[in-house]
């Protein structure tokens, strides 16, 4: 009864109206880790998560811009205190505290992430925030907490009962900004869902988006190639949700380390860095730092990238050209990303069995912000020098030999007038929202 009664408060606080969100961060997409691809359950312990801080360090991505670690779930205990009624962590798997391990992270100048989730219970079967928003938000607050990320399962209703979830998820909302601590909240909308479920409706209620979070999640997860593509397209239909303050997140990165619990070839990899990088997509990696081998390093430390996704612009890239079916075999897709430089990233993804050229051809010209006829100077992101035709004028095809099966080019499209040397370095400050909304091909 108590939850009932619950859950018609957060309704009716929802139809009333709320503050919206009001925490002053997410100015940029986060860049991070994530323990669930990685750690799962099975190896979610203090001695895990500090040596995953330790080797943010050690490998260079905390130097890179990488600085949230976040615990998904298991980190729990299995019942909350029974005196105070708040969360608690696992008294084995977390012998020194939530507290403790924040300080630690803090230490190491990472901050720190946790999850929770808007049932009764995570999907793992543990104590949930339902009834308990407000506590449990400020018990964050009071650990120290940086970034929170809520679920979606074992929700009453079901996972897609609108009212009921803009309602809930709202009051933990509220709940964090009652604290007064800056804490970046993430929705996973995610939970509890199959595969082919359409939840692009985070991004497009009123309740949703920028005005209840400061990233939602509009797939289901991503667990390998097939899905990863499911989340991009129907990201691209949706560049105009995003801004500062809040981002569509297609979910994590995934490696192709050994070791992760979920992974990609090494083409799907990079070409997922370079197309999260064109959708301003949150970069939070779910494969093992500690056990990351050098190609998987190499892309998550490209700057040449991160300063794509990090622009300051702040505006969603989108489809540009296509041919076909995106990532059908023997089809091609072109993403393309305007810049605060004046400048554009360009994605060329080959999704045949045999390498190919891909092209930016009339259509995908009009996308970009270059006057028919300017002349460009084009860098590749990945060799880091100019690409083999090293200029291209606005409006005439431009190709690129892409290699097959999942494989993508990203380069940088600059006019010659203003080409000199760029900054590197994924640290910005804060820049001006350019209003234009991108025309996003719906899929």
């Amino acid at each position: 009864m108590a939850l009932v009664v619950s859950w018609m408060l957060l309704l009716l606080n929802s139809i009333c109206g709320t503050a919206g969100l009001d925490n002053g961060v997410g100015l940029r997409p986060p860049m991070g880790y994530n323990t669930w691809n990685d750690l799962g359950c099975d190896h979610m312990n203090e001695t895990n998560v500090k040596a995953v801080a330790d080797a943010m360090l050690s490998t260079g991505l905390k130097a890179a811009g990488y600085k949230y670690v976040n615990l998904d779930d298991c980190w729990h205990a299995e019942t909350r205190d029974n005196v105070t009624g708040r969360l608690m962590s696992h008294p084995v798997r977390f012998p020194s505290g939530m507290k403790a391990l924040g300080d630690y992270l803090h230490s190491k100048g990472l901050k720190f992430g946790i999850y929770t989730d808007r049932g009764a219970q995570t999907c793992q079967g543990l104590p949930g925030s339902l009834g308990h928003e407000e506590l449990d938000a400020q018990t964050f607050a009071d650990w120290g907490v940086d970034y929170v990320k809520e679920d979606n399962c074992h929700a009453e209703g079901g996972p897609n009962d609108k009212d009921a979830l803009f309602a809930q998820f709202g009051a933990f909302r509220d709940g964090l900004n009652k604290t007064g601590r800056a804490i970046f909240f993430s929705v996973c909308g995610g939970g509890g869902q199959l595969p082919w479920n359409d939840i692009r409706y985070y991004a497009t209620d009123p309740r949703g988006g920028r005005n209840l979070a400061n990233s939602w999640r509009i797939t289901p997860d991503v667990i390998e190639a097939v899905t990863l593509q499911d989340a991009a397209l129907t990201d691209a239909s949706l560049a105009t949700a995003s801004g500062p303050g809040g981002f569509n997140d297609p979910d994590m990165l995934l490696g192709s380390s050994a070791g992760a619990t979920r992974s990609l070839t090494r083409a799907w990899s990079r070409t997922q860095f370079n197309i999260w990088a064109v959708l301003m997509a949150p970069l939070l990696i779910g494969a093992p730092p500690c056990e990351l081998d050098s190609f998987d390093l190499e892309t998550y430390t490209n700057l040449e990238v991160i300063k794509v996704n990090q622009d300051p612009l702040l505006q969603q890239g989108q489809i540009v050209h296509r041919d076909s079916m995106p990532f059908l075999p023997g089809s091609s897709v072109v993403w393309a990303r305007n810049l605060s430089d004046g400048s554009a990233a360009v994605v060329f993804v080959n999704s045949g069995w045999l390498r190919k050229k891909v092209t930016c051809n009339h259509e995908c010209w009009s996308h970009l912000p270059f006057a028919k006829g300017t002349a460009l100077q084009v860098r590749d992101l990945w060799t880091h020098t100019t690409a083999e035709a090293p200029t291209a004028t606005a409006g005439s095809d431009y190709s690129v030999a892409v290699n097959g099966r999942g494989a993508s080019r990203m380069l940088k499209f600059t006019p010659l007038a203003a080409s000199g040397p760029q900054p590197i370095s994924p640290e910005h400050e804060p820049g001006l929202f350019d209003a234009r909304e991108g025309s996003a091909l719906i899929i």
